[in-house]
């Protein structure tokens, strides 16, 4: 699975607005200006968390976007099937395609346990995980 840039910007996004939580609206300007993405891009970006119930919209002077949820209680699993919809790191285990050699394939069984895996390690990563860690990062390269 290859992480899209939808996912990469819309948690990037998301990380702004985690950070900000319980403070005022942020902007799609600022968030397009902070990380270096299209505007019209993230429009849509944004759009598509709203539909998913992870961001809320505020419209007037002072609008922006806002966390639904607390950061702790958004995971990135959430996130990428937001945006990419499900996590399937081969063909075969995405239930929108169809694989032609499915019954007689060697690797499935063991490209399941992955993907198994990989989407409980992103169910259990949340906002907060990422803002702390970040956090860390920081905090290690200026001492």
């Amino acid at each position: 699975m290859r992480v899209t840039r939808k996912s990469d910007y819309g948690l990037r996004a998301l990380c702004t607005l985690a950070r900000q939580y319980n403070g005022e609206p942020v902007s799609i300007g600022q968030l397009s200006a902070e990380h270096k993405i299209p505007e019209p891009f993230l429009e849509k970006i944004m759009q598509e968390l709203r539909e998913h119930g992870l961001v809320e919209a505020t419209h007037g002077r002072g609008g922006g976007y806002l966390l639904r949820k607390r950061p702790s209680q958004i995971s990135l699993r959430e996130i990428v099937q937001a945006l990419d919809g499900p996590i399937a790191l081969v063909t075969c285990l995405d239930p929108n395609l169809k694989c032609s050699i499915e019954t007689n394939c060697p690797t499935s069984s063991i490209w399941e346990v992955i993907n198994k895996k990989l989407d409980e390690y992103l169910n259990s990563l949340t906002l907060s995980d990422v803002i702390n860690m970040q956090r860390s990062e920081r905090a290690k390269i200026s001492s």
